[in-house]
């Protein structure tokens, strides 16, 4: 008989746990997305760089860890699992953004007038981003769960401090603080946290 804490730390990888998670992370994505273009309209100033800034940490988190949480890697095969759920979500948010969120003039989109009116040169750089961080949260993810010394949960907030400060950092030394710069924070975060993670469950 299986133990609740066996079926816990059990890799999750079929077809259905992969495009369902898939699914569900594009969903959350344009709620995430409407959210921001909706604040973008109603706040100017700080305030606009704070909430939006607060939604892109709360994007980033769910898109890192929402697909390691799911599939619950272990190894090479199972991070790449993971990987697969941040690409399908990805995939599933372009569909819901072209056939929804563009129609409707949600938000205003500067890339597809630089690409002539065609978002295709920069899509598939937002999909494997998205493939990218949700590798990365899937890989730190593994390294807790295979020690056992770092608790997931403890990784999250380890990700909260690194971004935020990153974010301070960058603002006063180079600045101005924005919502843009709260995402490449929080990208170079968790490459930082990748090393920390290991150097921490092996104490």
């Amino acid at each position: 008989m299986t133990s609740a804490a066996e079926a816990a730390g059990t890799v999750r990888s079929d077809v259905r746990t992969i495009v369902g998670s898939g699914v569900k992370l594009g969903a959350m994505t344009a709620v995430g997305v409407v959210a921001f273009a909706l604040l973008s309209r109603a706040l100017e100033g700080a305030a606009e760089t704070v909430a939006q800034s607060i939604l892109i940490v709360a994007g980033g988190i769910v898109f890192s860890y929402f697909a390691a949480f799911t599939v619950r890697p272990r190894d090479v095969d199972s991070i790449a699992w993971a990987s697969l759920v941040g690409l399908l979500g990805a995939l599933t948010f372009t569909v819901i953004d072209t056939a929804v969120l563009r129609p409707f003039g949600v938000y205003h989109w500067t890339w597809d007038q630089i690409g002539g009116g065609s978002g295709f040169w920069y899509i598939p750089v937002w999909w494997m981003g998205s493939a990218f961080l949700a590798w990365l949260g899937a890989w730190g993810f593994s390294i807790a769960e295979r020690s056992g010394r770092t608790s997931t949960s403890a990784l999250v907030t380890q990700t909260l401090i690194i971004s935020a400060l990153l974010f301070a950092l960058l603002g006063f030394v180079i600045g101005p603080f924005s919502a843009a710069m709260m995402a490449l924070c929080f990208t170079l975060a968790l490459v930082i946290q990748l090393p920390l993670t290991s150097v921490l469950s092996r104490k």
